[in-house]
């Protein structure tokens, strides 16, 4: 298991109903569904980075958040 670092972040309260109801219900904690959510993100957006960049040539996405967001 890899060392954990703390982070904070801010969910809509419906956000938390549902992730409290999961974790109630298949007794798995909380973190560990942030955590494979936001894997399956980055894994995302990773992938469409690579095609752009790849589509781009050589060149250097300056700002991949900024690009991210607006999609």
């Amino acid at each position: 298991m890899s060392k954990k670092t703390l982070r904070s972040v801010y969910l809509d309260s419906e956000q938390v109903e549902r992730l409290k109801n999961l974790s109630a219900i298949t007794r798995v904690p909380q973190a560990v569904y942030i955590r494979e959510g936001l894997d399956l993100v980055m894994d995302k957006y990773e992938k469409k980075t690579k095609r752009s960049q790849a589509v781009r040539g050589s060149k250097q996405v300056k700002s991949r958040s900024l690009t991210l967001l607006k999609r």
